[in-house]
């Protein structure tokens, strides 16, 4: 036998007999088709399939719509809060301003181991013209907040010295800025 016939009488005895598929079942258990139809053609879709494609649109567009809305909304909210800087006056423009600061605008004075910033010219200038003990002892009971009684501990003296000498330095330091002395 040629390979020719070898090849035929191989694949016909091989040959599937009919359909050998099953049917699905529908939806619905159905498992017939409606009647007229062979399968495989374009079918329309039932009442039931169509209202759920409507329903299912009809949701989407709510969804949408109220979406837009609630956008809309929030846009409305946030421009009745909001102020346009053009719109502020200039003492709050000054209060949002946001300023610089350098080395070179504060006077340094080293108090034990701290360091006091001053800015403002004139009270640099008065306390430089104070005396160094009556100086640390105002810087210390002011800038750092401590008691007579700390600065006296730090400074190895009485607290009752330190009271005189916070005293003494505060009324000649108001004398060099102009203030009222006795007050």
């Amino acid at each position: 036998m040629s390979s020719k016939n070898i090849f035929l009488k191989f694949f016909q005895g091989n040959q599937p007999k009919g359909a050998s598929g099953r049917r699905v079942v529908g939806e619905r258990g159905s498992n017939d088709l409606p009647p007229g139809k062979k399968g495989g053609e374009t079918m329309t879709p039932d009442r039931h399939y169509e209202h759920k494609q409507h329903a299912f649109d009809s949701f989407c567009k709510k969804v949408l719509k109220c979406e837009a809305y609630n956008g809309y909304r929030e846009i409305s909210r946030r421009q009745s809060r909001e102020v346009a800087f053009s719109e502020l006056p200039e003492d709050s423009m000054e209060q949002l301003a946001s300023y610089d600061r350098y080395p070179w605008e504060y006077t340094f004075f080293p108090v034990g181991g701290d360091v006091i910033l001053i800015e403002d010219d004139r009270l640099a200038e008065a306390l430089n013209a104070l005396p160094q003990d009556g100086r640390d002892i105002l810087l210390m009971y002011f800038f750092l907040d401590m008691a007579d009684r700390e600065i006296a501990e730090r400074m190895n003296m009485a607290r009752r010295t330190v009271n005189a000498r916070r005293q003494k330095a505060y009324r000649l330091l108001k004398e060099l800025m102009g203030g009222d002395v006795d007050g």
